[in-house]
C-alpha cells in the first residue's frame, strides 16, 4: 500500500477528532466538506485506503469510520499519562481548561523548575520541582508532555524531557524543538500559528 503523507495523515487525525464528536450515524463527504473545508474528493480519497464502501449518496457509517481512522493512524485505544512541564500562566491555564476531558490522554503529573509553583498550585494530580522528572516519568510511565515554559526555558525542559524517556512533546513555547529519532514534536506556537494565516493570506 502507497504511504501516507504527512498532509493526509494530518486530515484522518483532524477528522478522528470531528466524528468523536458527530451527532448523526451516517456522514457524507460532502457533510465533512461542508463542516471542515477538506473537498469530498480529498476526504473520499483519504478514505479508501480504510476499505469501506460509501461515501457519495448514502455516506458512510460515522462509528465505523471512526474506528478504521483510528486504526489506521494507531490513535489511542487505551488510556495514554502525560505531564504538563511549566506551571506558570500558559501552564496552569491548560491545566485547568478541561481540554483533555472525555478523552485517553490523563495529565499525571505537573512539572516546573520554580519549587515554590510546585508548592502553591492546587491540583487533581501531583506537580514536581523539574529535577524529579527522570524519576517521576519512568515510574509513571508517562509518554507525552506539553511543554508550557516560558521560552527561554524550553530547550532545556525538552530536554529533560527526552533524556527521561517522553515520546511526545507538545510545544506550546515560540522556541522550535526538534524531533529526534525517537521523540515526536508538535510546535504548536500560537505565534506561528498567527504567521502560518499571514502568509497564506498574502
Amino acid at each position: 500500500m502507497e504511504k501516507m503523507s504527512n498532509a493526509a495523515r494530518r486530515r484522518l487525525v483532524f477528522l478522528a477528532n470531528f466524528l468523536s464528536r458527530y451527532e448523526n450515524d451516517r456522514v457524507t463527504s460532502k457533510a465533512i466538506q461542508e463542516a471542515t473545508g477538506f473537498s469530498s474528493d480529498v476526504v473520499r480519497k483519504d478514505f479508501s485506503r480504510l476499505g469501506l464502501g460509501g461515501g457519495f449518496s448514502n455516506g458512510y457509517d460515522a462509528k465505523k469510520l471512526l474506528g478504521a481512522i483510528r486504526a489506521e493512524l494507531g490513535l489511542p485505544q487505551t488510556e495514554r499519562r502525560c505531564c504538563i512541564a511549566g506551571l506558570g500562566t500558559l501552564g496552569e491555564a491548560v491545566m485547568r481548561c478541561g481540554i483533555f476531558d472525555g478523552t485517553l490522554y490523563k495529565i499525571v503529573a505537573g512539572f516546573d523548575f520554580r519549587v515554590n509553583r510546585t508548592e502553591v498550585l492546587n491540583a487533581d494530580f501531583p506537580l514536581y520541582p523539574a529535577n524529579k522528572i527522570e524519576s517521576v516519568v519512568s515510574r509513571m510511565e508517562i509518554e507525552f508532555a506539553v511543554l508550557a515554559v516560558e521560552n527561554e526555558y524550553a530547550r532545556a525542559m525538552a530536554e529533560r524531557l527526552i533524556k527521561s524517556g517522553v515520546r511526545g512533546i507538545v510545544n506550546f513555547t515560540n522556541e522550535a524543538i526538534a524531533e529526534s529519532e525517537n521523540v515526536f514534536v508538535e510546535n504548536v506556537s500560537l505565534v506561528l500559528a498567527l504567521d502560518n494565516l499571514c502568509a497564506r493570506m498574502k
